[in-house]
C-alpha cells in the first residue's frame, strides 16, 4: 500500500514536471478542454434559465387560467351550442372555477371627432374580464355588469395614442364611432405587454371593450369567441377540465369543447424545454469531444518525443503499469485542470449573457458536477491509448532513439 502511494506520488510529480516543460502543448490542450466544458455549462445553464424565465412570466399572470372554446368540429357542422346565457356567471355553479368571463369578438374601424384612429378588435365582455386579464386603467373605469345594453366603451392604449396624436387631450366622456355606431368612452387602458405563451391572447392594446349585452344589439354578433376563467386554488387541471365539460354537456349534450389550462401548458412547456436543454448540451459536448481528441493527439506526440525518457525509466526498474500510470495522470491532470477553468469561464459567460438579456442569473449545479466529472472521465478515456503505447515500448529500442 505504501509503495503504491509512493509510486502514485512520484507519477504525479513526474506528470506535473512533464506538463510544465511542454508549456505550449499543455496550454493548447487546456484550452480545448476549457472551451468544451464552458460550452456545456453555458448551454445547459441558459436552457434552464430560459425555461425558468418563461415559467416565471407565465406564472406572473397566474397558472390558474382556463380558456374554453367551442370545438372547430361543432362549428364545421353548424352546431353552435355555446350560449351566452350559459356562460355568463357559470363559475357560480362550478366549484372548481373561481371567476370567469365570456368574450364575443368582432372587428371594426375606430373614429374620433371624424378622424380615423385605427382599427382592431371590438370585444364584448363582462366586468370580470379586466380582473382575469390583469388590465390596468390609466383613466376612467372598466365595463360593469350593470352597463346592460349601454353604449359604453373602454379603449386600448393604441387607440388612445392615436387620438392624442390628433391633438385631443380630453378623451373620457367623449364619443367614439365604432364601425358606424356611436359609443361613449368611459375608460382607457394602460399599455400591456402581450404574453404569447398564454392559452389565449387578450389583445388589449389594439382593442376596444364594450358590454357583452351591447355587442349583439350594435353589430348583430352573438357567437361566443371564448370563455376565460380562473380555477379555484389547489385544483388539479384535469379535475377542472372534467367539471367544466360536465357542466356544459348537462345543458347541451352534443357540445364539443376545447379546454386549455395554463398548468397543462406549463407541463408541456417544461417537457419541451428539457428536450431543448439536452439538445444544447449535446451540441456543447461536440466541442468537448474535440478537445478530448486534441488531448489524445498531444499525448501520442508526447510518447514519441519522450521515448528515451521512457527507456531510462524502464531500465531503472519502472514497470509497464508505472509508465502507463504516469501518462494517464498527465492526461487527467490536463482535462481536470481544463475542466476547472472551463467551469469558471462557463459561469462567467452565463453571467454575461444574463446581464445582457436581463434574465435572472443562475448556474445549473448538475452541469458543473457533470462537467467536471466528464472532464475526469475524458482524461481517462483519451489517455488510455497513449498510456498503453508508452507502456508497450521496448526499453532497448527506446534507449536507442534520438
Amino acid at each position: 500500500m505504501s509503495r503504491g502511494f509512493s509510486v502514485l506520488r512520484a507519477n504525479i510529480r513526474e506528470a506535473t514536471d512533464s506538463l510544465r516543460k511542454a508549456k505550449l502543448r499543455t496550454i493548447l490542450g487546456l484550452i480545448g478542454i476549457m472551451i468544451g466544458i464552458s460550452s456545456v455549462i453555458t448551454m445547459i445553464s441558459l436552457g434552464e434559465i430560459a425555461k425558468n424565465q418563461a415559467k416565471k412570466e407565465f406564472e406572473s399572470l397566474g397558472t390558474d387560467m382556463v380558456v374554453i372554446y367551442e370545438s372547430h368540429q361543432s362549428a364545421a357542422q353548424n352546431q353552435r351550442l355555446l350560449e351566452i346565457e350559459d356562460t355568463v356567471g357559470f363559475h357560480h355553479r362550478v366549484p372548481e372555477i373561481s371567476n370567469a368571463s365570456t368574450r364575443v369578438r368582432h372587428h371594426g374601424e375606430f373614429r374620433f371627432a371624424g378622424k380615423s384612429v385605427g382599427n382592431g378588435d371590438i370585444q364584448g365582455v363582462t366586468e370580470s374580464f379586466a380582473e382575469i386579464g390583469q388590465f390596468v386603467l390609466s383613466a376612467g373605469r372598466f365595463i360593469s355588469d350593470l352597463d346592460i345594453d349601454q353604449y359604453f366603451v373602454v379603449i386600448g392604449a393604441d387607440a388612445a395614442k392615436e387620438i392624442r396624436k390628433h391633438g385631443f387631450s380630453r378623451i373620457i366622456g367623449e364619443n367614439m364611432e365604432i364601425s358606424g355606431t356611436i359609443f361613449t368612452i368611459i375608460g382607457i387602458l394602460e399599455k400591456m405587454e402581450e404574453n404569447y405563451q398564454l392559452p389565449m391572447q387578450f389583445s388589449a392594446n389594439r382593442s376596444v371593450f364594450i358590454p357583452i349585452s351591447t355587442i349583439g344589439r350594435a353589430f348583430g354578433i352573438s357567437d361566443i369567441d371564448s370563455v376565460v376563467a380562473r380555477s379555484t386554488e389547489g385544483e388539479h387541471h384535469e379535475r377542472v377540465t372534467e367539471s367544466i365539460r360536465e357542466f356544459f354537456q348537462s345543458r347541451a349534450p352534443k357540445i364539443k369543447l376545447d379546454i386549455i389550462t395554463a398548468k397543462e401548458l406549463i407541463a408541456q412547456m417544461e417537457a419541451q424545454a428539457q428536450i431543448y436543454t439536452l439538445l444544447l448540451a449535446a451540441i456543447g459536448s461536440i466541442s468537448l469531444v474535440v478537445g478530448g481528441i486534441g488531448i489524445m493527439n498531444i499525448m501520442l506526440v508526447s510518447v514519441v518525443e519522450r521515448r528515451k525518457e521512457i527507456g531510462i525509466r524502464r531500465a531503472l526498474g519502472a514497470r509497464r503499469r508505472d509508465i502507463q500510470g504516469q501518462f494517464l495522470i498527465e492526461s487527467m491532470l490536463q482535462t481536470t485542470t481544463g475542466g476547472a477553468m472551463g467551469i469558471l469561464v462557463g459561469i462567467g459567460a452565463t453571467y454575461g449573457i444574463c446581464e445582457f438579456t436581463g434574465w435572472e442569473f443562475a448556474v445549473s449545479k448538475v452541469s458543473i458536477v457533470s462537467g467536471f466529472g466528464t472532464a475526469a472521465v475524458m482524461g481517462l478515456l483519451f489517455g488510455i491509448q497513449p498510456a498503453n503505447q508508452a507502456a508497450r515500448l521496448d526499453p532497448i529500442i527506446a534507449l536507442q532513439s534520438e
